[in-house]
């Protein structure tokens, strides 16, 4: 296989290079081409037009063949490195579950496990990395286009970074690509739906509600605010001796209790903190009773409450009676996020509270999480943002006031 640096043969059809040039005559050039896949170079020739003399069609042949990238080492590395995307996509996988710098939760590997098998693996086959251009990757655009928008878009990032993903020994890219976004043409995604209640709606599902979601739906409005999966994680062991502070270390998701935290603020080396007004305290104290370990929000032998289950049996229908906009449990996280606006909370409470990414220095950070006496003052201020329906016998009341509730662990 050549490994040498080529000029290519000048040459004019039917005449030999001892033959006199010929001006009227079109000059071509011949050379190697490295093919991927193909172990051996192939031979091709190029027209390069009318020269009137041979040096003027050499210095035309050296311009065309820098062009084609004949000599480039990019040219020679895509040409020689014959990994195909269903390979290539198997190793990025790999390392996506396995990196020490943000590892992908199990869920994410499932969806993006479930793209490549679908939708990525028949359609690509064996294709050559080296071959995938922005024309193959307009055609897998085409492929899926029955998808949504936001669909396309998503496994559209999963096909780039796959390509993106093959690196060398030194770690540098080996199929550096520029994607013409105007060329694929992936539809545009329309706003996403964000569908949140104000503070009328808000009492209207709660007073629709009934034990244990009423407590859930009521912490998740009026505290920190928490999401659905830390709620859901919440242990009881995690709840202050006075409940006006929760220590989030842990979130539920799809029936596996999961230690780490959405995004980095929330799974702090230094902890991270909701605290409760005085109203909702007191509603939760009611509803976690006399029990001193697990869940707080569980079903009667203790395991978790399913976020579908909530939606289907609880949160839609209430929706569906009221006429509101249907959405999850997030409408609750908006909500609150809203209110603490409204009361003008500090930004730097509010991300405390929130586990947004942060915006302020970690010391601040530090310094709030001290500071327990304030943020209840804050949380007392900001209110729940809403008036808690009237309850009848609430749960575990009775118990809760003959037992001092003492933290465990």
């Amino acid at each position: 296989m050549r490994r040498v640096y080529q000029k290519g043969y000048v040459f004019q059809k039917g005449r030999k290079r001892s033959d006199a040039w010929q001006p009227e005559e079109p000059a071509f050039v011949q050379f190697w081409r490295d093919v991927p896949g193909q172990d051996q170079p192939t031979k091709e020739a190029v027209h390069l037009g009318l020269c009137r003399t041979r040096t003027i069609a050499e210095r035309a042949a050296a311009e065309k063949l820098e062009q084609l990238g004949i000599n480039s080492t990019q040219t020679f590395i895509e040409a020689t490195t014959n990994i195909t995307f269903n390979e290539q996509a198997e190793i990025w996988l790999k390392a996506c579950a396995n990196r020490k710098k943000r590892p992908l939760e199990q869920t994410t590997l499932d969806t993006r496990r479930y793209a490549l098998d679908k939708w990525m693996y028949p359609f690509f086959a064996d294709k050559l990395l080296a071959n995938i251009h922005n024309a193959a990757m307009k055609e897998f655009v085409n492929h899926i286009a029955d998808l949504s928008p936001a669909t396309i878009r998503d496994y559209l990032n999963i096909a780039k970074s796959v390509v993106a993903s093959a690196r060398d020994a030194e770690g540098k890219v080996l199929f550096p690509r520029e994607w013409d976004d105007d060329f694929l043409d992936a539809p545009e995604i329309d706003e996403q739906k964000q569908p949140t209640v104000d503070r009328e709606e808000m009492e209207a599902i709660l007073r629709e509600s009934q034990e244990p979601y009423l407590s859930l739906y009521s912490l998740l409005a009026g505290c920190g605010p928490m999401r659905p999966g830390e709620a859901l994680g919440l242990d009881i062991r995690a709840i202050h001796p006075d409940f006006r502070t929760l220590d989030i270390v842990q979130k539920a998701k799809r029936g596996e209790l999961q230690d780490y935290m959405k995004t980095k603020n929330a799974h702090s080396k230094h902890g991270r903190v909701v605290d409760l007004p005085v109203a909702l305290a007191t509603l939760l104290r009611e509803f976690v009773g006399a029990r001193r370990s697990g869940l707080v929000f569980c079903k009667h032998e203790g395991s978790q409450l399913m976020q579908r289950d909530i939606l289907k049996y609880s949160l839609h229908p209430i929706l569906k009676k009221l006429a509101l906009e249907q959405g999850g449990l997030n409408i609750f996280r908006r909500f609150r996020i809203t209110a603490m606006e409204t009361a003008e909370v500090p930004q730097a409470l509010q991300h405390t509270w929130s586990g947004h990414a942060r915006t302020h220095v970690s010391e601040v950070y530090k310094k709030l999480l001290k500071q327990r006496e304030w943020r209840l003052g804050w949380a007392e201020r900001a209110g729940m943002g809403f008036s808690l329906p009237e309850r009848k016998n609430p749960r575990n009341a009775q118990l809760a006031q003959l037992i001092e509730f003492r933290r465990v662990g």
